[in-house]
């Protein structure tokens, strides 16, 4: 029996198998059966199928390859404690079978997944393989950088103090956020021993200086070296025409901030040659790249060589999971759906609510969230109710069985034209004045007019929202025309507005990495930008400020201003 298991796999990607019954029997029958029930993702059944051959007495030359096929459906399943049993009896009673590495590596998994860290390295320590290595590697430090309680590594890294891997991803922890002074020798250590990288001593401390170099990492899509702003791919060269303005601008402040682009091309091969090159350590924040698969391959190597990077325009909390250097410039989902929770739920008197949302996977998060921060803070949601725009708006069946007049606040996340218009033109037939929160978009739509709007009670969430009126955004807009002969975008704001807030917090904060940044502050043009959670008074990595937008006779207002 021939088979290899891989990280990704055991984290719910492809598995590919290749087991051979030794025997028409009814027990090679059987463990075939078994091995195809796994394939088709029949856990239950596959464990039902095996559980009889795992019995070294009945299964004969079949338990070893039985119970580790029973281990693969449990672990799949996510039935833990049936995985690290069976595993434990296949590795005490099967000590020279041929895949006795395969099963050790698994249940080093299994009990990672049970949070049981000091079994889960013990289960592999024994690995000899050398094709394995790099996996056990990679397994460990996945798993390990989770690990939320110092103590417990701490003690981990006494019990196995030989480690690299266990060293690193402690040193890793450290300066994300553990590090205090008396940490010191103890890093030094670590870094003197391993062979770490210097610059896990200098991340220990802001380091002010005297200018900050910054790469840009973006889809120029330009032949020659060097860039130029033009008409070409137009949304990246706005972007970087936004963050040119703000360098100049910082300058004039007393800020230096050295600019370095890359282009990328929109290609993952030329994504990891920058990110590789020798010269990418001495900046002090990586800006972009922009498409999921180049930032997720960037990301990597950017935590691998503790590089802060981030991310202008994802609004997906999960791309910064287990990354404590990557940052999201946008408000993520997440947050928007929490702050309307807290909004709703402060401002409006009834703490009541009903929640329609689209199928959208973005929808869902909002909504998911929004639930759960309404019912913390001590609201209650009558309704939440998932649609489907596509197949109609289904508002008036939803909205026909709610008391309107008792209701704190109607909260509807959904971009789409057909339930914006449906929304309205129900609450316009009662003449509703229930408070409606819903997305900035709904000002948009053609079919419904600021008017109707401004009579019915809305809010609107606008996460990127730049006020036409403000006079500082009319004289950027005057100065960038003259300059470029044409108008600045939405995204030569967003290149602004990054720029000159992580200027200033390096200025302000110094170098460190992952970064240092402050509270909520109005920004030039945003109406606010910070990374520290009210709550919980701890740095997050996405925007926490989320403009909410009220028509009033005609205006637009915002009704939550930073100060």
């Amino acid at each position: 029996m021939k088979k290899r298991i891989v990280l990704s796999a055991l984290l719910g990607l492809s598995l590919g198998w290749n087991v051979q019954a030794q025997s028409n029997g009814e027990m090679g029958t059987r463990l075939e059966n078994g091995r195809l029930l796994v394939d088709q993702q029949k856990y239950e059944l596959a464990m039902a199928e095996l559980l009889p051959l795992t019995n070294a007495a009945t299964g004969k030359n079949y338990a070893p390859d039985a119970a580790y096929l029973y281990s693969v459906a449990a672990s799949r399943n996510k039935k833990w404690a049936d995985a690290d049993k069976m595993l434990t009896q296949l590795i005490s009673g099967h000590p020279t079978w041929g895949g006795l590495a395969d099963a050790q590596y698994l249940h080093g998994y299994v009990l990672f997944e049970k949070k049981e860290y000091l079994r889960a390295l013990n289960a592999l320590a024994p690995i000899q393989e050398n094709a394995l290595q790099d996996e056990v590697a990679n397994m460990k430090r996945h798993y390990l950088l989770q690990l939320p309680d110092k103590a417990t590594f701490q003690y981990l890294l006494r019990q196995f103090a030989d480690d690299a891997t266990v060293a690193k991803a402690y040193a890793d922890k450290l300066v994300s956020g553990w590090f205090t002074e008396q940490d010191r020798s103890q890093l030094e250590g670590i870094v003197s021993r391993f062979k770490l990288d210097k610059s896990y001593l200098q991340r220990t401390a802001n380091i002010k200086k005297n200018e900050y170099n910054v790469a840009v990492l973006l889809p120029f899509q330009l032949p020659e070296n060097g860039v130029r702003v033009d008409k070409k791919n137009l949304f990246i060269t706005d972007f970087y025409a936004g963050m040119l303005s703000a360098q100049d601008s910082l300058q004039k402040r007393g800020v230096r901030v050295n600019l370095y682009p890359y282009d990328t091309k929109n290609d993952t091969a030329q994504v990891r040659k920058v990110m590789e090159l020798p010269e990418l350590a001495s900046m002090d924040l990586v800006v972009g790249p922009i498409y999921k698969s180049n930032s997720a391959v960037a990301a990597k190597i950017a935590q691998q060589r503790n590089l802060n990077m981030v991310n202008p325009f994802s609004d997906d909390l999960e791309v910064t999971k287990g990354n404590p250097y990557l940052y999201l410039m946008e408000a993520s989902v997440a947050t928007q759906g929490q702050r309307a929770a807290a909004y709703a739920y402060q401002t409006f008197p009834k703490k009541t609510a009903v929640l329609i949302f689209d199928s959208g996977k973005d929808d869902t998060t909002f909504a998911g969230n929004f639930r759960r921060t309404y019912t913390a803070l001590g609201g209650k949601v009558l309704v939440a109710q998932k649609i489907n725009s596509k197949t109609g708006a289904g508002i008036s069946g939803i909205l026909g069985n709610v008391n309107l007049k008792d209701l704190g606040a109607l909260v509807i996340q959904s971009t789409a034209q057909n339930v914006a218009t449906n929304t309205v033109s129900y609450l316009e037939q009662r003449a509703s004045k229930v408070p409606v929160m819903v997305p900035q978009a709904w000002l948009e739509h053609p079919q419904i007019s600021l008017s109707q709007l401004d009579f019915l009670e809305f809010y609107f969430l606008a996460p990127k929202f730049i006020d036409a009126e403000n006079p500082t955004v009319q004289q950027f807009r005057q100065a960038y025309a003259a300059k470029y002969k044409l108008p600045p975008s939405s995204f030569t704001y967003s290149g602004f507005e990054l720029m000159s807030y992580y200027g200033r917090q390096l200025q302000e904060n110094g170098y460190a990495a992952p970064p240092k940044l402050s509270g909520v502050q109005p920004g030039t043009f945003y109406q606010g930008i910070g990374y520290l959670n009210n709550t919980t008074a701890k740095q997050t990595q996405d925007n926490q400020y989320v403009p909410i937008l009220k028509l009033e006779n005609g205006r637009v207002l915002v009704v939550n201003p930073v100060f």
